[in-house]
């Protein structure tokens, strides 16, 4: 009882507004962007026509609109434990008996999620609030199943005790809660505060945390005293009251039904209003690049204002077609439905010309992979020990000696990513063989088929390249190897799946302009850094050589030609897949280069046995060369059907 009269310490209350004074486009900036910040705006129902502002008043009035309409209160599982979870229901009436009569601590608490048939009118009696109708989980259906409505709408009915445990909500949403019937106490922290702090249980453990009252006997008294300091906000929620919880705040409630009455009555919805967006997709695209790609692509096509609450550098879809200001040295961007096999062949990879390749992102990884996120291949692949190089940050300040590679297990490495700072300065897992380091992730992983005619997975015996690629780089913000060229010629392709990298090419006639040198025993060749060739003599050899500077975005594929030097520096956090491949077009290229370096290896070296392995076959160039322009999803192939040639 007396958490339904102790009014909120000032320090600690929300702010408190009228629907009659609330303007949205002012109230997403106040409230919803930047940190934000709850918000208490009173007199929806009525303002806004709801009929549950006299069917929901009272307990009385519910009941006599939807007594026998029959409601989740829990659910269990099958004792064999497989299979879904099912509903235990009971009529609304016979949980309101329940209610008043029950002496548990941990009651039941109805949390209807599911609409269909008889319990349709409920929704019939509310309606979105006016100032958050802006929701971008409705924009398409198919983003709404990243977070089903089923699921994130609910009409909540609660007896004495029952309430939530302190928790964040669910896939970064924010939400908004109207009670219409009795009294609801909410205590909120700001996203920064550690659950440690405040009595939370961190995911959806707080789901098994207890009895929901218990955090209020434990916690609460503590938190009146000292929660200042943690930013606390305390709020007594009143009949015609509706609460804004702002995207990532934590929040506890406790339903205080009225005297004379035995339930609270209240309707809640997560939604993703646009002001949010700076806070959220980072988060998403940390735990789902894939699907924060498609939501923003979509973003982008469906609404016109998108560069209004878009971040900055996500809010132009546009990118050059064409890169370069040499006709001769010249990279041009191409959507794959209308580009076919025979064409990419014949006009880009045959002449040794840069592509980039729009529209195979939807189908260059498994669904279940979540975009290859940090989170999923940390529960997946985390125990894998992999090589990560710690100074490919510049390559000026760094010697041969820094290129060496620490071994650590793949979840601290990425948990050294999500931390950042100084300790995550230049750190890359940088050409990572999937086949040879981590072979499960390889029936998630698709090659373009663009590039899977590979002669070097056609050949009869086994040889040192026959199992090296895919390959995946995982490199943190300001991450970059040195200039290069790819060995032995190799064509390269990249597919960009989260992040952002900044390539610049040099034409491959133009290598000589970069000062190149060959160690003794080597055979290719390796490159100042760029601080050397744009000073002193080298500067006017430099600048004479032809390059492209583009930017590769997420989801974007990259074709880079064999031979040509290239300086790949990550603008972001990114992750990217890829791989080096032989066909008719560098052939005799790479046999000249493969002989040379055998020569150096010696007849037990593993060159020899790949110039065996290609020697006895005779390769047919226009194999696979389809003229028909295909839809994308015929555009990859599996792993398993790349190295069968």
């Amino acid at each position: 009882a007396a958490f339904a009269t102790l009014e909120p310490s000032p320090s600690q209350a929300a702010d408190r507004v009228n629907i009659a004074d609330v303007n949205a486009e002012a109230f997403a900036a106040r409230y919803v962007g930047g940190e934000g910040r709850p918000a208490v705006v009173s007199g929806v129902p009525e303002a806004e026509g709801w009929p549950a502002a006299s069917r929901w008043r009272t307990q009385r009035d519910f009941l006599a609109h939807h007594s026998r309409l029959p409601v989740q209160v829990t659910e269990m599982f099958a004792a064999h434990g497989v299979g879904r979870p099912f509903r235990v229901e009971l009529p609304l009436e016979d949980y309101v008996e329940y209610a008043k009569s029950n002496s548990f601590d941990w009651p039941f608490y109805v949390w209807e999620r599911n609409f269909n048939g008889e319990r349709k009118p409920l929704l019939d009696d509310f309606n979105v609030p006016s100032f958050l109708s802006d929701d971008l989980y409705d924009i398409t259906p198919e983003v709404r199943d990243f977070l089903p409505l089923s699921c994130h709408l609910f009409v909540l009915v609660g007896g004495r005790r029952t309430g939530s445990n302190m928790h964040k909500d669910p896939k970064w949403s924010s939400a908004w809660n109207t009670i219409l019937c009795g009294r609801k106490r909410w205590v909120m922290f700001p996203r920064h505060v550690p659950a440690e702090a405040i009595g939370a249980l961190a995911g959806d453990a707080y789901k098994d945390g207890g009895p929901q009252a218990y955090w209020w006997l434990d916690h609460y008294p503590r938190l009146r005293e000292q929660g200042a300091e943690l930013g606390m906000v305390d709020i007594l929620q009143c009949p015609g009251d509706t609460i804004f919880v702002p995207a990532g705040w934590w929040h506890a409630t406790l339903n205080l039904p009225d005297e004379g009455e035995d339930v609270t009555i209240a309707c809640t919805r997560n939604v993703m209003p646009p002001a949010a967006l700076s806070y959220v997709l980072p988060l998403m695209r940390e735990a789902d690049p894939a699907f924060t790609r498609v939501f923003i692509e979509t973003i982008r096509r469906l609404r016109p204002d998108a560069p209004c609450f878009l971040p900055e550098d996500l809010a132009v879809a546009d990118r050059p077609q064409r890169v370069g200001a040499c006709e001769a040295w010249m990279l041009e961007r191409r959507e794959a439905r209308s580009l076919s096999l025979a064409q990419c062949r014949r006009d880009f990879i045959r002449p040794g010309k840069p592509l980039i390749i729009n529209g195979l992102a939807s189908h260059m990884l498994s669904s279940e992979c979540c975009g290859l996120s940090r989170e999923w291949l940390s529960a997946n692949f985390g125990e894998k020990c992999v090589a990560v190089y710690r100074n490919f940050k510049d390559p000026q300040s760094r010697g041969a000696a820094d290129d060496k590679a620490e071994l650590m297990r793949l979840h601290e490495a990425l948990a050294l990513l999500r931390r950042g700072g100084e300790e995550v300065n230049g750190l890359y897992l940088y050409d990572l063989s999937l086949p040879l380091q981590l072979p499960g992730l390889l029936e998630h992983v698709h090659i373009p088929r663009y590039f899977a005619h590979c002669y070097l997975q056609q050949t009869r015996d086994l040889h040192c390249f026959s199992r090296s690629w895919p390959t995946l780089f995982i490199g943190a913000k300001g991450s970059q190897a040195k200039l290069h060229v790819d060995q032995w010629n190799g064509h390269f392709w990249m597919h960009m799946i989260s992040g952002r990298k900044k390539w610049t090419i040099f034409h491959p006639e133009d290598a000589h302009l970069l000062r190149p040198t060959v160690p003794e025993r080597r055979h290719h060749p390796v490159f100042p850094s760029i601080n050397e060739l744009t000073s002193g003599d080298a500067s006017s050899d430099f600048a004479r050589a032809r390059r492209l500077e583009v930017v590769l975005e997420e989801g974007e594929t990259l074709f880079v030609p064999g031979g040509t030097p290239h300086l790949v520096v990550n603008l972001t956090d990114s992750v990217a897949v890829a791989g080096n491949f032989l066909d008719e077009s560098n052939f005799d290229a790479a046999m000249a280069d493969m002989r040379a370096m055998a020569a150096q290896e010696g007849a037990s070296g593993s060159i020899a046995g790949v110039l065996a392995a290609l020697d006895e076959i005779e390769f047919e160039p226009d194999l696979g060369l389809h003229q028909d322009c295909l839809d994308p999803r015929f555009l990859v192939v599996k792993y398993r059907d790349f190295i069968g040639g």
